[in-house]
């Protein structure tokens, strides 16, 4: 199978502080993967080694550094400048990614219209609604149109409406051929994707399909409160099948 990310052995400290603690991940082409843990649970960490922006201390990881213009990384948070227009945020980045002048102006018209932002080019990024705000960070982030989107958290604090409409345009992504994966709090919205890894204090727990982690009907959430009571325990992951 043709994997496009790709961790094995990840370590990365912090002063000294364990942040990732031998994390083994794989994403194959056109797949969705979401992360799921608690705060502190090392996602962030993890995106930003796939991403190249931190030098893990330890193990093997792809993309990595050597691939970082292959990569869309959109971070928790809202990122842009406030003080700039939308359209003006749109071509801050364009020029970042180095895009001529003609092909930021066609990509930047298919994203707003994709994103449901044309309308809203001259507004202040800093007075868009939450919902929109992900949604120009997401437009910035695959103006290169790369092939590993990376999103960290990036339903955060949006109303539901907002949350459905940006699952749309990350589901159209991977119809596209995008390879996602998206660090996530919420259960429902890890549901939705082909694979799951439950990451917990740097370690990975289980990783697998939602059927694999939880069969014969169990939710995701109970199996996912299981491997971390077990895991407080010392008991081994393996020891749950």
């Amino acid at each position: 199978m043709d994997f496009e990310i790709e961790a094995r052995g990840l370590v990365k400290r912090f002063r000294g502080a364990m942040a990732l603690d031998g994390v083994d991940i794989a994403v194959a082409s056109g797949e969705i993967c979401g992360v799921l843990g608690a705060d502190g649970a090392g996602k962030t960490t993890l995106l930003r080694c796939i991403a190249g922006l931190y030098r893990p201390d330890a193990g093997a990881v792809r993309p990595g550094r050597a691939g970082r213009d292959r990569v869309g990384f959109s971070p928790q948070g809202f990122h842009m400048y406030e003080d700039l227009t939308v359209a003006e945020n749109v071509q801050f980045f364009g020029s970042v990614y180095g895009l001529d002048r003609a092909t930021l102006q066609q990509r930047a018209d298919e994203l707003l219209e994709f994103a449901g932002l044309s309308q809203f080019r001259s507004r202040l990024a800093g007075q868009l609604s939450g919902g929109m705000q992900q949604k120009l960070t997401l437009a910035c982030s695959v103006l290169h149109r790369p092939p590993i989107l990376l999103l960290d958290e990036p339903t955060t604090g949006v109303d539901p409406l907002s949350r459905r409409e940006f699952w749309q345009l990350i589901e159209a992504l991977r119809a596209d051929g995008s390879t996602i994966l998206m660090a996530s709090a919420y259960f429902d919205e890890v549901e939705r994707c082909e694979k799951v890894v439950f990451l917990h204090e740097g370690r990975v727990l289980a990783a697998g399909t939602v059927d694999d982690l939880a069969p014969a009907g169990a939710s995701l959430e109970a199996a996912f409160r299981e491997r971390m009571a077990l895991a407080s325990s010392g008991t081994p992951n393996g020891d749950l099948g």
